[in-house]
């Protein structure tokens, strides 16, 4: 079986040590049953519990599949979601509760709590949504898509624009239904699932719906990074439009440069936080790449910002990723005290990508790496 069945559903990385601002509220832990049914020629289920993330050895997620049943059953905090799968696809979230769950994987149907048949309902809605968006799409011209989407490849066709296009409404879809189903639940703790999965990508305006202390999901141990990420965006609200926050950080070579040096001196800059165990990081280079032989002789100064708190683990990515600009990491110290750079500019997680106009004023304090290509065309006369 695959094993990347089961999802991240953290669009980017949380820093580690933010998140211990954070003080949930666990109830006693609870022994609970899952029992489930399934089309799928695999041999085993494989369950993931979101947030807090689990532990011990990935084996311990595998239950058998006898006959088209299966059978889960633990004990977990009260309310934790998991996620369960069989096959790419079939892969539902459910809630950890003394209720007994009985669930089919691929119909959606369920007995249990009304919560449980409320949270299952939702997905439901999703998954409808997601046909109607493949339909006759193989897997692989999936995939093909989503790299359209995203920026990692070219669209080369009127039909790649018109599958880019409807794959990019079918998530607006999707994300529109969560903010509306979820939003409908404020008196119980399902807000906590999708504060988790969409906190990332969320507007100042989303997240006052939800973000309120008293709130009955508001220490829920799934809300963590999602208080985290809120702090960093009201520190983003604050810094853009508004000139360019300095800061001191350290060169490979040991060098302490001032962000001053480079911003407001006419030239566009676009700071990359990130960290040698950030593997969505990693994996932005090759685009990263791309920008800067694209536009570094256009006007556009790359500073790469590491957060890495262990300094060797930041020189030996840099020396395996030969990136070409111009690399700064915040210190111990610096970390620790009001002016480190990730806190002037509301990191919360990595990869952040911050770009400042010429005359030194912030345009954007977390630009997506998709939105990226196209401000850089647009600025640049493309």
């Amino acid at each position: 079986m695959k094993r990347q069945i089961i999802t991240i559903l953290l669009a980017l990385v949380a820093i580690p040590g933010q998140a211990q601002e954070f003080t949930p509220v666990v109830e006693d832990s609870i022994d609970f049953v899952i029992n489930g049914t399934t089309t799928s020629t695999e041999d085993s289920v494989m369950w993931w519990q979101c947030g807090p993330y689990p532990k011990g050895p990935i084996e311990d997620y595998f239950v058998p599949i006898k006959d088209g049943q299966f059978r889960i059953e633990g004990r977990l905090p009260r309310h934790i979601f998991i996620q369960v799968a069989a096959d790419e696809g079939s892969d539902l979230n459910l809630i950890v509760e003394e209720t007994p769950t009985t669930v089919n994987l691929e119909t959606c149907e369920v007995s249990g709590s009304e919560q449980q048949k409320r949270f299952i309902l939702i997905q439901k809605e999703e998954r409808e949504i997601e046909r109607k968006m493949w339909a006759g799409v193989t897997d692989e011209e999936r995939e093909h898509i989503k790299d359209m989407a995203w920026g990692d490849e070219p669209m080369k066709t009127a039909e790649d624009s018109l599958l880019v296009r409807r794959c990019k409404e079918g998530w607006a879809a999707i994300d529109s239904l969560r903010f509306l189903r979820y939003s409908e639940n404020l008196d119980n703790f399902l807000p906590a699932y999708y504060l988790y999965i969409a906190h990332a990508d969320m507007t100042l305006e989303q997240f006052a719906v939800f973000m309120h202390e008293d709130a009955p999901y508001a220490r829920h141990p799934a809300m963590s990074h999602v208080w985290v990420q809120y702090k960093g965006l009201k520190e983003q609200h604050a810094v853009n439009g508004n000139p360019f926050r300095d800061f001191e950080a350290e060169t490979p070579d040991g060098l302490l440069h001032r962000l001053a040096e480079y911003a407001g001196r006419g030239e566009y800059v676009l700071l990359d936080f990130w960290a040698s165990w950030c593997h969505p990081c990693i994996a932005s280079f090759p685009f990263m790449k791309r920008m800067h032989e694209t536009y570094d002789s256009r006007g556009l100064r790359i500073i790469g910002v590491s957060i890495d708190e262990d300094s060797a683990a930041w020189h030996k990515a840099l020396d395996k990723h030969r990136l070409p600009w111009l690399q700064l990491h915040e210190t111990s110290a610096s970390q620790s005290s009001k002016t480190a750079a990730s806190d002037l500019y509301g990191v919360s997680g990595v990869p952040t990508l911050v770009l400042i106009a010429p005359d030194g004023k912030v345009l954007s304090p977390d630009v997506k790496r998709e939105d990226l290509k196209s401000k850089l065309a647009e600025i640049f006369g493309e």
